[in-house]
């Protein structure tokens, strides 16, 4: 689908992708973006935390970030650091998936749940965690494995969906107290708790559903996938321009092909599955959510709150 644009993009330098998602989405979206307009593309993946840093760094590296919760790209919006652009495809994408200056777009959604190996909680004799307090159990000691919210996207969207479950922020942290002792270990990106599980390291890990899902498509069927009772958190991955990039044209480019039903719907046995935030896109019904639950709003898009709560998580929780 190479437009104008794009045909005057190929006389540029390749494009500079900073990339959130795990390491298979975002070769599949640089690869696929490649073979419909045959523009090479340099990708780097980073955490979106990690990302986020680089980003309000401003120091030109990069000409897109693509990947990770919305609520990170309004915290580099607020800095200045995107660029209002209002794709023609962003008109089949519902209002509250994208920013309404056009400075980011969703290109994809995730359900935050529970990935447990089934393995590990039979040897434990511990069913499958059902509702938040689940994790609680004594007998999960060290068995799970969490996202850290400093330095990751999935981990902020954790502690806010907490921070809405206990009903304050003293609650919360006394919750994450409590659950200390069953804590394997923070993990710097959201991604690794399912890959930690499906080793048999942990038996439980908090992470978006696609991550569990992803190993189960690789063979790790002995895992599960759930999510909590009642309510759980959702993100609304984005796509958006830097400033601090060079290439303007090829990155608008990108952007529109990033929400296009091309890229929303990959293709093959080992395409990267994830919910679309397009309502003419298939959906993977194994990434949606039971009937009864409901999805959380996003953490604050105005991440008004983010610094005070990640800053009580490392002072109270986990330092």
């Amino acid at each position: 689908m190479a437009s104008v644009l794009v045909q005057s993009a190929r006389r540029e330098r390749s494009l500079s992708v900073l990339c959130s998602s795990v390491e298979e989405a975002c070769e599949q979206w640089t690869r696929t973006f490649t073979e419909h307009t045959g523009v090479e593309v340099v990708m780097v993946r980073m955490s979106s935390g990690e990302a986020l840093t680089q980003v309000l760094r401003a120091d030109g590296e990069f000409d897109v970030w693509h990947g990770g919760p919305s609520d990170l790209y309004e915290v580099a919006r607020a800095h200045g650091q995107l660029v209002a652009h209002r794709s023609p495809q962003a008109a089949f994408v519902p209002a509250r998936f994208k920013a309404r200056d056009g400075s980011w777009t969703g290109v994809y959604r995730g359900m935050l749940g529970f990935c447990s190996n089934r393995r590990v909680l039979d040897q434990l004799g511990v069913p499958p965690p059902r509702r938040w307090e689940d994790l609680l159990d004594k007998r999960l000691a060290g068995a799970v494995s969490m996202p850290d919210p400093r330095t990751s996207g999935t981990g902020w969207t954790m502690l806010w969906t907490l921070r809405q479950h206990t009903g304050s922020d003293e609650a919360t942290m006394q919750w994450l107290d409590r659950l200390q002792p069953n804590v394997l270990q923070y993990t710097s990106s959201g991604v690794a708790p399912s890959g930690i599980v499906a080793r048999g390291e942990a038996a439980v890990g908090v992470t978006f559903t696609q991550h569990c899902v992803r190993a189960q498509d690789r063979g790790a069927q002995q895992l599960l996938v759930g999510h909590p009772q009642g309510a759980t958190g959702a993100e609304t991955g984005a796509v958006a321009i830097l400033r601090s990039g060079s290439n303007d044209a090829l990155a608008r480019s990108y952007v529109d092909f990033s929400i296009s039903p091309a890229s929303q719907a990959p293709a093959g046995d080992l395409a990267v599955q994830q919910l679309p935030t397009r309502s003419d896109v298939p959906t993977d019904p194994r990434l949606q959510l039971p009937a009864g639950t409901v999805e959380l709003a996003p953490p604050d898009r105005t991440a008004s709150r983010r610094q005070e709560l990640v800053q009580a998580f490392d002072r109270e929780v986990h330092p």
